[in-house]
């Protein structure tokens, strides 16, 4: 008796999965949004069995910090920063912070910030890290140490809540506001927490 020539095909489990399994969920989760998918999904899309997400992943929060990775042609602007003069420095923070959240990646990475401080705060941790860092970038090699931290927390503080305001709340007139105005109107303020000096002297920190 010859076989059938015509099988349905299942479920992949070959080495591609993983692969499969990163790509659905950076499309899913850009389309929905990082709460409305869910790990079946995510295998339905990339036609792979559920319990390979799980098995390469462990948890769908892993696989959402693995699947939103930062572009490294978005990371390139920060790491740039340094070689900049002073004080083009504000300017060129804010531009690159424009760039990620006008990104479709950045957007939804916005989106999981708010989502993971709520559901696991190590995750939150870890982005409000790397936002630190690259504030640093920008900081001129001239700060004095006491106010390194002091200078990051106000330029992330503005930067959060402007992309937060603008893209994630939509609020008015900020959320339509031309780019070029929202530059004009914002550069300078970080600008100044980068290099004037600050109007209060910092609290000294645990080791002074």
């Amino acid at each position: 008796m010859e076989k059938s020539e015509t099988r349905k095909r299942g479920p992949r489990t070959d080495g591609d999965a993983r692969e499969a399994i990163v790509h659905a969920a950076r499309s899913l989760f850009m389309d929905l949004g990082v709460d409305r998918v869910s790990a079946r999904r995510i295998a339905s899309e990339a036609d792979v069995d559920p319990s390979l997400v799980r098995y390469y992943f462990g948890s769908t929060e892993a696989l959402l910090e693995e699947a939103l990775r930062i572009p490294e042609e978005l990371r390139l602007p920060f790491r740039d920063l340094p070689g900049l003069p002073v004080p083009a420095r504000g300017r060129a923070f804010l531009e690159a912070c424009l760039d990620v959240w006008e990104h479709p990646m950045g957007v939804t990475i916005m989106r999981w910030v708010a989502f993971a401080a709520e559901r696991d705060s190590e995750a939150y941790r870890r982005l409000l890290q790397l936002t630190t860092e690259g504030v640093r970038m920008a900081l001129p090699d001239s700060t004095a140490l006491d106010e390194v931290s002091v200078r990051s927390g106000l330029i992330s503080t503005l930067s959060a809540g402007l992309g937060i305001t603008r893209y994630i709340w939509r609020l008015e007139p900020v959320a339509s506001m031309p780019r070029e105005q929202l530059v004009a109107s914002h550069a300078p303020l970080v600008q100044a927490f980068l290099a004037d000096p600050l109007p209060f002297r910092p609290a000294p920190g645990p080791s002074d």
